[in-house]
Parts: structure tokens; C-alpha cells; sequence
């Protein structure tokens, strides 16, 4: 993780206006503003490691303190964050202070927040209005002065609409929203990464590794990447020969996840935004984070005219159409 924070840091300086670079600046504000912010991506895309990046350069002496949101249920989730009163209830045998009051002056981040029960977002709801917690089996309030982050790598429209998520409460975590890409949109920071990692490691490669890196989608994202580098770095412990391979990582390229014959500059979103990579009519969607807000934007561009938003978005017609249907966009398309 360490290593991790330092070339995300390395790279947002020599790239500061990467679209890493850019999430990292808007986080960095909300930080400082103490304003909810709610960071939206793909398992192992980094939304932890931004947040504590952020966190330890905003709030220096104070550690990121992290929920985790995950089969917290009950007075369980209570207990954890506003602490409890010696005897509130079995096993309580010492008064402890919970997760809220250890992050006064610092951050607060609610990891994978789409998994709490509607009883438990109510309860959230009332401390992100007010900032006071109350420890089980006590009355007396304690207010906070804290900056509260929050995680997912869900669909949140849809867990709305299905009724797993309250409208009130998603509004209140969202007042900033950040949504990072995934990896294999960011094949500059592939190249960075790796090379950089790798040299830490004094480790040597060959040049059809990287081009077998810059290829593969990596479905498991920068989680994924780090396990295989380790991995090479565990089975290649006297640094005495190249890395020939991704196989070396005990990744096969023939496992379905072998990107498009495309040259990184036309996947590339340290450049460009998600789905965009020409000219055409992409001035007014350039800092829209959400792919279904992009889509909205170009169609409303387009006067809702098909092949034109095809052209704004540089997709076919038919992934525009999948797209449609995913985010139940029934706009009158022409």
C-alpha cells in the first residue's frame, strides 16, 4: 500500500493533469472543505488508496479511519461508530470509543456504503446531519469535526430504484462525486506503474511483457496488477532474468481478457475522458465523471439524433444502444 501512495504521488506530480489527477485535486477540496464525498469505481481501481493519499496530505496527524459498511448491522453498527458505555449490553465490558470520535479532526471513510442496511442508513443519515454521536446506553451527545468519505462500486440509481438505498440519504453522501476509471482506460498509468514498480523491486523486464501488460484488461484493475507483480517479484526472488511473460504472473492471455487490437492513445483517459477521444462536441462533457451522465450530455448534443451521438461519444452504434438499455435512458431518440 505504501508503495502504492508513493508513485500515485510521483505520477499525479509529473502528471497533474491526468484524470487521476484531476479526481485527486477534487478530493483534495472536499477534504479541505469537509464536504461528503462519495468515490464511485470498479473493485481494485484504487478509490482506498486515493482516499488515504488525500487523507494522510490533508490531515497529516491524524490516521484514515475506515468502516467497513460490510454485514455492519443493528447496534453492531452503532457500537462501531459512536463507541458504547461500559454494560449497555453483553459483553460490553469496557467503555470503548467508537470509530466517529477516534476520527474527530481527521476523515472518516465508509467503505463499500451501498451494503448498509436502510435501518443503518437512516441512523448515518442523522450524524451526517448534525455531526453528534451518542455511544450505546448513553444520552449524552458528542460533537464532531470531521471529513466523512464514501465508497462503492455499485450501480447506486439502481440500488435506488430496487429499494435498497434511501434517495435522502444517497443525495447526502454524494455532494461530490468522483468516479475513477478503470484501469484499462489508463494505459499510460499501466506503463508508469510497472516500470516504476518493478524498479523498486530491481526487477528487469523484456519489451513483450509490457506490450502483453498494455494489452490485457485487467478485470481485477490496480489490485490485480500489484498481486501479479509481487507474484513475480516472489518467484523471480534472485532478480538474476528479464520477466519474458504475463505468464510469469500466472496471468494467460488467453483467458478472455485480452483487449481490442487498439493503440493505447485511443484508450487512453489520462488524455481523455471515458468514451471520448475526439474533438467533436466534447467541450461541454469534458468533467462529467458518470458514463450515463456523459450519454445524457452527448444526446442532448446530438438533439438526441443516433448516429450523431455515436460520434460524440466515438463508440458504435450498437455498444451506444447496450448502453441505453443498461442505464434505462428512454429518451425519443431520432
Amino acid at each position: 500500500m505504501n508503495l502504492q501512495i508513493e508513485l500515485i504521488e510521483r505520477y499525479v506530480e509529473q502528471f497533474p493533469d491526468s484524470r487521476i489527477g484531476k479526481c485527486i485535486k477534487i478530493i483534495e477540496r472536499a477534504a479541505k472543505m469537509k464536504t461528503n464525498l462519495l468515490i464511485q469505481g470498479e473493485t481494485g481501481t484504487g478509490k482506498t488508496t486515493l482516499i488515504n493519499f488525500v487523507a494522510k496530505k490533508i490531515f497529516p496527524t491524524k490516521p484514515l479511519v475506515t468502516v467497513s459498511c460490510f454485514n455492519l448491522s443493528g447496534e453492531l453498527f452503532q457500537s462501531t461508530l459512536c463507541g458504547h458505555l461500559k454494560g449497555a449490553f453483553t459483553g460490553a465490558v469496557e467503555t470503548t470509543e467508537g470509530k466517529a470520535q477516534t476520527a474527530n479532526n481527521g476523515a472518516l471513510f465508509f467503505d463499500d456504503v451501498d451494503t448498509l442496511t436502510m435501518d443503518n442508513q437512516s441512523k448515518l443519515l442523522y450524524f451526517l446531519d448534525y455531526r453528534v454521536c451518542e455511544k450505546v446506553g448513553s444520552t449524552i451527545p458528542e460533537l464532531l469535526n470531521l471529513w466523512t468519505a464514501f465508497s462503492t462500486n455499485s450501480n447506486i440509481e439502481e440500488k435506488i430504484m430496487t429499494g435498497f438505498m434511501r434517495e435522502d440519504f444517497y443525495y447526502r453522501i454524494s455532494t461530490i462525486k468522483v468516479n475513477i476509471p478503470p484501469l484499462r482506460e489508463r494505459p499510460n498509468f499501466i506503463r508508469y506503474f510497472i516500470e516504476n514498480y518493478l524498479d523498486g523491486l530491481k526487477i528487469s523486464y523484456c519489451r513483450k511483457f509490457m506490450e502483453e501488460c498494455l494489452g490485457y484488461e485487467w478485470p481485477g484493475n490496480i489490485r490485480e496488477m500489484t498481486s501479479a507483480l509481487d507474484r513475480i517479484q516472489i518467484l523471480n526472488y534472485d532478480g538474476c532474468k528479464k520477466v519474458q511473460s504475463l505468464k510469469e504472473c500466472g496471468i494467460d492471455m488467453r483467458g478472455g481478457h485480452k483487449r481490442k487490437n487498439e493503440s493505447p492513445a485511443q484508450n487512453s483517459s489520462e488524455n481523455y475522458p471515458p468514451v471520448l477521444k475526439q474533438n467533436v462536441g466534447r467541450e461541454d462533457i469534458f468533467d462529467i465523471t458518470s458514463e450515463k451522465d456523459r450519454i445524457m450530455s452527448a444526446l442532448k448534443k446530438a438533439k438526441y439524433k443516433r448516429n450523431k451521438t455515436c460520434k460524440i461519444l466515438d463508440i458504435s452504434y450498437s455498444t451506444l444502444w447496450r448502453k441505453l438499455k443498461r442505464y434505462e435512458i428512454y429518451e425519443s431518440i431520432r
